[in-house]
């Protein structure tokens, strides 16, 4: 894969990256999905308490990300250098620091579990249905950390078709696993909620043994040779370059809890309408974020080979592809957002609130592709910190300030305009910006 990526046609070698991704990206929300729509079964009270879960599985999340960016581009840059030694003293590198993080993150979640949950809202009738879903789950981090690190390691070598087929044998493993563990089957005891948290470890105990398989037989995990010095120099650099990267995904959440904050006044079925545009939101940038996946693989190997035009051709072709296919995603949300808005609900309502956010807000998709490609291009190169800056002015100088402008000019569809209107002019104004830089360099290269 070395070889297409450097020498092979830009357009044909992006798009063999990226499908594999989208197909894994889509397992994984279906994963969830899955997850979610038996837990609901179980009542109430089981979902609130998996609600009260989120923030720290989000937290373990993005870190898991954010030192995935980070090791993906140091392994990316030695491959792309042709320094197979140093991509795989990263991996490993990479492999221990996740595993040591993993222990610590088990260990204090397990010994502080009621006083956290205390912490984070949760009522004492609450706490016994939280334990049992964290006895698993806090283990299980071990593993989702492992995992994540694992794929993000394969991925930075070129390869991305394992992990996504792989995320994909979960889905289908975890949909099959969970009615069985929650509600039992024969001799087979019912579980509850911890039956949940017990199938995705499950799961994620299988992608991991094979993907470290792969990554063992390729030689990504071995010592290589290498003391506690080298391990200590780079997680000293994981770490530099992989908290700016947490930081941004963070940011995220944070702009839509705020977005929600100003929906709330604007009445329940506002709240509604907006819950469940947030949730079909993945599946509508689910390219975006296949894309920014696979690019940076693509930025770092060819930056490391300094083959710089074939960086910038990749950029255009992803801003224009982005725009084409964002613009068939909005076309296709206007002509079924009614039939959409159906599924969710019955009440006319709550129906109009869906069909305003997915008719409004995806005007905004090409632009926060082009911010969120320029992202991972910039991840790629290690300027994980130039990358948390771009998010952070485009959620909190463009989005929000939009959105907050939209809802006092035109009410709940004015607050999504705005929005969408936030994410355009920042897509814009980088657009300008690399275009200009680009020229500089050209320039700087003439003279």
């Amino acid at each position: 894969m070395r070889q297409a990526i450097l020498s092979g046609p830009v357009n044909r070698t992006l798009y063999s990256l990226t499908q594999p991704m989208v197909l894994g990206i889509m397992a994984v929300f279906f994963f969830n999905m899955v997850d979610t729509w038996f837990i609901s079964l179980l009542g109430t009270e089981s979902l609130a308490a998996v609600g009260f879960t989120m923030p720290v599985t989000m937290l373990v999340m993005n870190l898991a990300i954010g030192l995935g960016i980070a090791m993906s581009a140091l392994i990316a840059r030695a491959v792309g250098a042709d320094d197979n030694l140093q991509a795989q003293r990263a991996a490993m590198a990479g492999l221990l620091l996740s595993l040591l993080l993993g222990v610590v993150i088990a260990v204090a979640g397990w010994l502080s579990n009621d006083a956290l949950f205390r912490l984070l809202g949760a009522g004492d009738e609450l706490l016994p249905e939280i334990r049992r879903y964290m006895v698993f789950w806090w283990p299980g981090a071990i593993v989702l950390l492992l995992m994540m690190m694992q794929n993000s390691a394969m991925r930075a070598t070129g390869n991305t078709r394992l992990p996504s087929q792989m995320m994909m044998v979960a889905a289908v493993l975890n949909a099959l696993l969970d009615p069985l563990l929650i509600f039992g089957w024969g001799p087979l005891p019912g579980m509850g909620i911890g039956g949940a948290a017990l199938a995705s470890a499950l799961c994620w105990i299988l992608v991991l043994l094979v993907i470290m398989t792969r990554q063992r037989r390729e030689g990504y995990i071995s010592r290589h040779g290498m003391g506690w010095h080298e391990v200590r120099v780079l997680w000293k650099r994981m770490l530099q370059l992989g908290v700016p990267a947490m930081v941004t995904n963070m940011m995220v959440p944070v702009a839509g809890a705020i977005l929600l904050v100003m929906v709330a006044p604007l009445g329940p079925e506002a709240v509604a309408g907006f819950g469940v545009g947030m949730r079909l939101e993945p599946f509508a940038i689910v390219v975006i974020l296949a894309l920014t996946s696979t690019l940076p693989v693509f930025v770092a190997q060819n930056h490391a080979a300094a083959q710089y035009d074939r960086i910038w051709q990749a950029l255009y072709s992803s801003f224009r592809f982005l725009a084409l296919w964002q613009g068939a995603v909005c076309l296709i949300f206007w002509v079924t957002g009614h039939w959409l808005a159906q599924l969710f609900s019955a009440e006319p309502a709550v129906q109009q609130s869906i069909v305003e956010y997915i008719r409004w807000l995806p005007l905004g998709y090409a632009g926060m592709g082009i911010v969120l490609c320029v992202n991972s291009a910039l991840n790629s190169l290690q300027r994980t910190q130039t990358s948390m800056v771009i998010n952070f002015v485009r959620l909190f100088a463009f989005y929000v300030p939009g959105a907050f402008i939209g809802a006092e000019m035109g009410g709940y569809p004015g607050l999504l305009i705005g929005a969408a209107a936030g994410n355009l002019l920042m897509g814009a104004l980088l657009l300008w910006r690399v275009r200009h830089y680009q020229l500089q360099m050209a320039t700087a290269e003439v003279n």
